[in-house]
């Protein structure tokens, strides 16, 4: 019986072959074939038009207005959208070089596929796993050292972002570090200072971050004077959380002199957990959490002196800790009577702790940044990640505030 398509049994056997290939792809590489191949064609296209107006004359054509002979053709890759296209042929003159705008000079990637590499990298992979993933979306491998260098375009947006100028609009601040290690001539630890803000309508930003060698008075002042200049007053600030230490209280109030400090909860629980011994810790501090789960400052006080009175014989020191620091515990309490609903937002930096978790992630499979830049890069793109997902994301709405001065 003939064929009704007129192949022979080996054409047949070949095309059958070849849409059998096609139909066992997703439906995405079913597109992309072809085009590459049209996106090829075109290209090829377009920079033979471009030779030709470059050298002021069509193939074979001979006139007057001529400026120049073709050389032949040299074959590049190019890395688009659609995957790889290879052997790309590039037509060349004589003298000097193609004036092309289909590729820049050396360059044999799209911005989209670089801002694909940088995408892969910011959400977790290390440049030797973006590289492997690469070779098999598009059939080309890159190097760890090509993916660094692509990923070194963030350095301008982090610039922008230490950079830019900043509203007034806050009304709580939560400023909290987190210690990572940082390679060079050895390993070293450093500690990512962040400034977390809230607006009144319940947006949240990480407002600013800055790399430091410790949590001192110094490096929190240079945050805090930065944020300063750059448009945040403090003008509307109702209270500022932190954990505590001497350094970021003492710039604080030398930066922000009008703000009133909040102290975190669970930094004070993790200092107390050291003060009690194994066999009544548990029922002490559950104990303790009526403090601050009560329903007003008055409650609370009435709480933290019957828990006091209870354990004071058994853990004298603890206790004391305790009572120094009640009343900065409790001014969520006192400034914001009216609101109990957010007090869980702003009596912690859990806040911040969270970002921290998503930042120990990303840094687990690295074990240590390899220099500041690297660093700054990866962290800024995270905070970046969450400002973004935030922008339409409020803790709160149609909440007025009435602080008790």
């Amino acid at each position: 019986m003939p064929d009704p398509l007129g192949l022979t049994r080996g054409q047949f056997a070949e095309c059958w072959a070849e849409f059998k290939e096609y139909f066992e792809d997703d439906e995405d590489e079913v597109r992309s074939r072809p085009l590459r191949q049209v996106l090829k064609r075109f290209l090829e296209s377009v920079m033979l038009a471009q030779l030709e107006e470059q050298i002021g004359a069509r193939r074979y054509e001979r006139g007057e207005g001529r400026r120049g002979y073709r050389n032949g053709y040299y074959t590049r890759g190019l890395l688009t959208g659609f995957g790889l296209i290879p052997s790309l042929l590039v037509p060349r003159p004589r003298q000097g070089r193609l004036a092309t705008n289909v590729f820049r000079r050396y360059r044999r990637r799209y911005r989209v596929v670089e801002n694909f590499i940088r995408q892969v990298f910011l959400a977790g992979a290390s440049t030797r796993d973006t590289a492997e993933l690469l070779a098999e979306l598009f059939g080309q491998r890159l190097s760890p050292s090509t993916v660094s260098e692509i990923n070194r375009v963030l350095d301008e947006e982090v610039a922008r972002f230490h950079r830019r100028q900043l509203d007034d609009d806050w009304l709580f601040l939560i400023l909290d570090g987190v210690w990572v290690k940082v390679s060079g001539y050895r390993v070293v630890n450093k500690v990512v200072l962040v400034v977390y803000g809230i607006r009144p309508d319940g947006r949240r930003e990480v407002v600013d971050f800055a790399l430091a060698s410790s949590e001192s008075e110094a490096e929190w002042r240079r945050l805090l004077l930065s944020i300063y200049r750059r448009g945040l007053r403090g003008e509307r600030l109702v209270l500022v959380t932190g954990d505590g230490g001497k350094g970021v209280m003492a710039a604080l109030s030398e930066v922000y002199p009008q703000a009133v400090f909040q102290r975190c909860w669970v930094h004070k629980m993790r200092n107390l957990i050291r003060l009690l011994p194994a066999g009544c810790r548990a029922a002490c501090l559950r104990e303790l959490k009526a403090v601050y789960l009560a329903a007003n400052y008055r409650s609370a006080r009435q709480c933290a002196r019957r828990w006091a009175e209870k354990w004071r014989g058994v853990v004298p020191r603890a206790v004391a800790v305790l009572e120094k620091d009640l009343e900065s515990l409790l001014v969520h309490m006192q400034r914001l009577p009216e609101q109990p609903a957010i007090w869980v937002r702003i009596r912690t930096t859990n806040a911040i702790e969270r970002l921290f978790r998503e930042l120990r992630k990303r840094t687990r499979p690295m074990c240590a940044f390899t220099n500041n830049a690297s660093c700054e890069r990866i962290v800024y793109a995270l905070f970046n990640t969450c400002n973004q997902k935030w922008r339409h994301k409020r803790l709160w709405t149609n909440t007025k505030f009435t602080q008790n001065s």
